[in-house]
């Protein structure tokens, strides 16, 4: 009997000894998993956080570039109204001449023709610049997705192609070029612009439209994190405050999409101007809902601070 006891009394220790193994393996392996969960969650942290670097980098050098473009916009605006100016001047005495046959008058049309080739040249390039500070402006967003700046920028370098085009037809002209040749080009440089117009204005209103919508996605974040805190209180106004936010965030919502069918509208250069004023009329006032939820937010956030409650208005990098 005494051996039998001895022998239970051996296999509880046993078996407690193999329990408690078990339990420290268990408590290792989830220690592990704890620590590879860790592990894989600091490195996307740090891929992110990386990712955001490289791209800060990036934007800082493609505002450098902007700087540069606006300088020489600047420029080439300036020798614009210059070279206008010149063929306007040119252009009066071009009309006293055009039925002389003196000296004077022959040169001063053959100087009117070299004044409009020089204006018509100038235009294209004004045209040309602007689309290229379009096209930084757009590279160096920190608002559009890549796909979107890829999208833009290659629309952009194709209307750039197209009056460059124009520009070869403009250069062809000389002192012998006939009047309605020089009309032929001026009309290549409007129809261009026509087209291109098209595009630009499009692109300029979906930049716009971008910071929008990322502020509004931001602004959808604060306003659910708000509602999380407030849930834990019983405070009639500060709900009904938080509910007035969301309210005027949905607004601009609203504003934002009425805003990007006007600009997908443009499809003709007929509809550029009404469907561009009628798509800033929206996105102004959806950036006017913005200013109200932000007013609203900074009383939400005083009640808080009131009540102890921390409220934090970081946000992770926005998902478009």
């Amino acid at each position: 009997m005494r051996k039998i006891f001895g022998f239970f009394v051996m296999f509880l220790m046993i078996f407690s000894v193999i329990v408690l193994a078990d339990e420290d393996n268990k408590t290792s392996d989830e220690r592990n998993a704890r620590e590879k969960t860790n592990d894989v969650s600091d490195n996307k942290k740090e891929a992110r956080e990386d990712s955001s670097l490289r791209r800060k980098e990036e934007v800082k050098e493609l505002r450098k570039e902007r700087a540069e473009n606006i300088k020489e916009f600047k420029n080439i605006r300036a020798t614009y109204k210059d070279k206008k100016e010149i063929l306007l001047q040119s252009r009066n005495k071009y009309r006293d001449c055009q039925d002389s046959k003196t000296e004077e008058c022959i040169s001063k049309v053959k100087e009117t023709k070299l004044a409009a080739k020089d204006h018509l040249i100038n235009s294209a390039d004004l045209i040309i610049e602007n689309l290229e500070q379009l096209k930084s402006r757009i590279q160096s967003s920190t608002d559009l997705t890549q796909e979107e700046i890829d999208e833009m920028t290659s629309k952009i370098d194709e209307q750039i192609r197209k009056i460059n085009d124009a520009k070869l037809t403009i250069e062809s002209i000389n002192e012998e070029t006939s009047r309605d040749e020089i009309k032929d080009a001026a009309s290549t440089i409007r129809q261009s612009w026509q087209e291109v117009k098209i595009h630009y204005q499009k692109i300029k209103l979906r930049h716009l439209g971008a910071r929008l919508r990322t502020l509004i996605v931001k602004a959808e974040i604060l306003g659910e994190r708000a509602e999380e805190k407030a849930s834990t209180l019983n405070s009639e106004e500060l709900n009904a405050l938080i509910a007035e936010y969301m309210t005027s965030v949905e607004k601009a919502k609203e504003q934002y999409e009425l805003g990007k069918e006007s600009w997908e509208k443009i499809i003709v250069s007929g509809q550029v101007d009404e469907s561009t004023r009628e798509s800033q009329k929206y996105l102004k006032e959806a950036n006017s809902n913005l200013k109200d939820a932000r007013e609203k937010l900074r009383r939400i956030i005083s009640m808080f601070k009131e009540k102890r409650i921390a409220f934090s208005l970081e946000s992770e990098e926005v998902s478009l």
